[in-house]
């Protein structure tokens, strides 16, 4: 009778620690599935294309050609004001008195001023070639494993960004400037002159009517990088217990719900 109790009970036990074993295997191959569903996504900056990497050689390549003409809104404004206060003083009102017409003088060359600063400036920005020297920098940076490709493309990144929030702080800047001086310009001048000046007031606003080509290189590398989860709606992971009527044991589960 001992004999056959102590049989049972070591049967018993047995069978407890088979189905521990049996759980912790199913929970470690759920948390493996887990893992490698998560790790099958990688990094988004390896995932687009182009790469930041790719896109900042191909604008490198073609900046050198056209880097004149890159900021040509800021530029084109600058030079309709640069050309309202150099014209202005032909278009005088005929009854100013002395100091009115050193006013509109002084606001003749303010105006000038801002017109050339624009002007020059935006060929100035532009000879700067920011997407050359940032894959100058680029291309230093080793990338013969993930971390070093994720490294380069992060800096690619980094140099997209870096003039396009420039500009987006000097576009602003332009359109007040060249809008409060063409209006400035309009106080003291004839009926011409108020005409020019608000044709110059309008095209004020070219920078933001035309986005400048620095920002909508890294808004459209962005708008790439979040296309990459575009076909996703949605996700969601869920766990619970899954009682197995068989083997009358409890086994915890992972859920991952996909929504495409």
């Amino acid at each position: 009778m001992r004999k056959f109790l102590l049989i049972l009970f070591l049967g018993a036990a047995v069978n407890c620690w088979a189905a521990e074993e049996g759980k912790d295997d199913d929970q470690d191959e759920d948390k493996n599935d887990v893992s490698l569903i998560l790790s099958g996504m990688g990094y988004p900056e390896l995932q687009v294309v182009p790469r930041a990497s790719e896109r900042l050689r191909m604008e490198a390549k073609a900046e050198s050609g056209s880097w004149f003409m890159t900021h040509w809104p800021i530029m084109l404004s600058g030079l309709t004001t640069l050309y309202i206060g150099q014209t202005s003083s032909g278009r005088f009102k005929e009854d100013l008195s002395a100091k009115q017409e050193d006013d509109a003088n002084s606001i003749a060359l303010v105006t000038k001023a801002v017109g050339a600063a624009w002007l020059i400036g935006g060929l100035a920005i532009g000879a700067q070639r920011p997407y050359a020297n940032g894959y100058r920098t680029v291309i230093r940076t080793p990338g013969k494993d993930e971390r070093g490709q994720l490294l380069r493309e992060r800096l690619a990144e980094e140099a997209l960004e870096r003039p396009a929030r420039t500009m987006r702080v000097l576009q602003t800047v332009a359109v007040l400037t060249n809008f409060t001086t063409n209006a400035l310009s309009a106080i003291h001048t004839n009926d011409e002159g108020k005409m020019y000046a608000g044709v110059g007031a309008l095209l004020s606003f070219l920078p933001l009517m035309f986005r400048d080509h620095n920002i909508n290189v890294y808004d459209k590398h962005i708008e790439y990088k979040k296309k990459i989860y575009a076909p996703l709606k949605s996700a969601q992971v869920s766990t619970g217990v899954y009682y197995d009527r068989y083997s009358k044991t409890a086994v915890p589960t992972t859920n991952l719900l996909w929504t495409f």
